[in-house]
């Protein structure tokens, strides 16, 4: 088998409508409801569990913000159609992390850092072909990033004594736009 690298591309945005959202997101989850939040893997609190019901007030929410976000990465894949589905929580506090993962049954991952404390903890991708952590500090707290689901990730230990919280969710941007001359369009689940 040959191996071959292909270069990629990610985005980084920042949401505008950050500072309202946080306040919003952190009261949400401090009066968390038992049978929506629990542990997974080392992440301390997630609903990854519900991650497909729409009906959960900060998923409607985040919804309506993230539209001009998402047709801004939709424009520069060429793409018309947006699908966003299986989002979830996840907050971390002092020793937690979650391990080294692939998102499946989509083809683009996204992350929003509603809470970042220490840039030591953003997401750490892996590049299978160098076999190394990839080395990116860019990324804040308010900051939206999107890239390939087919690319090794994690969130590294908290070592900190402060929380991190991000809101993950799949996308998929369809429709090369070359080719079809469809208006653009998003569907939340």
């Amino acid at each position: 088998m040959n191996v071959i690298k292909l270069n990629t591309l990610g985005f980084i945005q920042k949401i505008k409508e950050h500072e309202e959202f946080k306040k919003y997101m952190l009261n949400y989850i401090n009066k968390r409801n038992s049978d929506t939040i629990e542990t997974y893997d080392s992440v301390t609190l997630t609903d990854w569990n519900h991650n497909t019901n729409v009906n959960r007030q900060y998923v409607k929410k985040l919804g309506k913000i993230l539209q001009p976000y998402l047709k801004n990465v939709a424009e520069k894949l060429k793409a018309t159609d947006i699908r966003v589905s299986n989002i979830w929580f996840q907050h971390y506090t002092k020793d937690s992390g979650h391990n080294w993962h692939y998102h499946t049954e989509s083809n683009w991952s996204a992350i929003y850092y509603i809470d970042l404390p220490d840039k030591a903890l953003n997401t750490q991708l892996f590049d299978l072909h160098e076999n190394k952590i990839l080395r990116h500090t860019d990324i804040e707290e308010g900051d939206l990033f999107i890239f390939p689901s087919t690319i090794l990730h994690r969130s590294p230990v908290n070592r900190t004594n402060n929380s991190k919280t991000v809101i993950s969710f799949n996308v998929n941007f369809d429709k090369v736009f070359i080719w079809a001359t469809n208006k653009l369009k998003i569907l939340l689940f």
